[in-house]
């Protein structure tokens, strides 16, 4: 019953304990409902201990006679929706999990439920995917609306019910831009495969020409924040797998590079390339990021590769609105650097 629905929602979220019939009623403002089926359900909710009357606030005198304020019992409630919960459960396919909401309020169930129930249909019909597929065409297949994962939360859900890794979904991302080392591509006697992001694209341009000259195999434009949504492309657009990927990150020494890299890092392990970053610290910061916004993870998680006395350096650079754009160093200098055997030296210790 849908009046019934919307004031256990409103109860559900209601902060105080108690609450007026005046409040109730206001629920429905603006809406015709038929006061005998609003009275039932209140009357429902008495018999059930959801709502208790406070019988020093009197009752009406219009029959069905509702009390004028009620004491709320939301634990009742609670039982109720994990009731729901668990028959939900025993109907769908044994695959789809509702642990996540057992902790949430009954109304993000209910706003899911629609989905979650056109998944279990699917399964049921189909089965699970034997291939993978882009998310759009993935998404148009369980639910009928091709944005539905990108767009609308789906990829939140799946996740939430424990489908998304059996929907074997592949990402609609942006390509990674990067060069490759032609003398380094597929090299079987190696079993690592080394990758250096740099976050700008006049830092790109200017390592490029050296590419050949390096340890690395791979030289990848981030081209700022968008690296952290397309280095999932990586394994598609460099598919050799005989060795394992390490990966590190050039950015600008300020706020938003170091969340960049922190970021990125949370999806696949990347090093911040210290080598660089050592050099920057050689030289003075300038000012200009006071507008940026310090994240205390990020900053920390940053600050572990580097010795106390760089760790100082970086501190006081950002304390007072500093920051280190990648182009403190000059091209002859970034080559330089990149052509170094410390790289090698270094590979083999990570």
């Amino acid at each position: 019953m849908e009046t019934k629905r919307i004031i256990e929602h409103f109860l559900q979220a209601l902060k105080k304990t108690t609450i007026t019939l005046e409040e109730l009623e206001a629920l429905f403002s603006g809406v015709r409902i038929d006061w005998n089926e609003f009275s039932t359900v209140l009357l429902c909710l008495e018999e059930d201990k959801t709502l208790e009357a406070v019988k020093s606030a009197g009752r009406t005198t219009r029959s069905p006679k509702l009390a004028y304020r009620y004491r709320v019992n939301k634990h009742l409630i609670s039982s109720a929706s994990r009731n729901l919960l668990n028959m939900d459960q025993l109907a769908y396919h044994s695959s789809v999990k509702l642990d996540y909401y057992h902790s949430v309020s009954v109304q993000e169930y209910e706003q899911d439920k629609q989905w979650i129930a056109r998944i279990d249909q699917y399964i049921k019909h189909n089965g699970f995917p034997e291939e993978a597929a882009p998310a759009p065409e993935r998404s148009f297949q369980l639910v009928s609306n091709e944005k539905w994962i990108t767009d609308f939360g789906g990829e939140t859900l799946l996740k939430r019910i424990g489908l998304w890794e059996q929907m074997r979904i592949y990402p609609v991302s942006d390509p990674l831009m990067l060069a490759v080392n032609p003398g380094l591509f597929d090299d079987p006697i190696r079993n690592e495969c080394t990758h250096l992001i740099v976050e700008n694209k006049t830092t790109f341009q200017a390592l490029l020409p050296v590419l050949r000259d390096t340890a690395f195999h791979t030289l990848i434009y981030g081209c700022g924040n968008k690296i952290t949504g397309n280095i999932d492309m990586f394994p598609l657009q460099y598919p050799v797998n005989h060795c394992e990927h390490q990966f590190f990150y050039f950015g600008d020494l300020d706020y938003e590079g170091i969340r960049i890299w922190y970021e990125t890092n949370k999806q696949r392990p990347i090093r911040p390339a210290t080598i660089f970053y050592e050099a920057l610290l050689e030289m003075p910061f300038v000012i200009g990021k006071d507008n940026q916004r310090r994240n205390d993870a990020s900053v920390q998680a940053f600050l572990t590769h580097f010795t106390q006395t760089q760790c100082e350096k970086i501190e006081r650079c950002l304390t007072f609105g500093g920051y280190y754009p990648q182009e403190t160093l000059t091209t002859s200098q970034l080559q330089l650097l990149w052509r170094r055997e410390q790289w090698k030296q270094w590979i083999e210790m990570n």
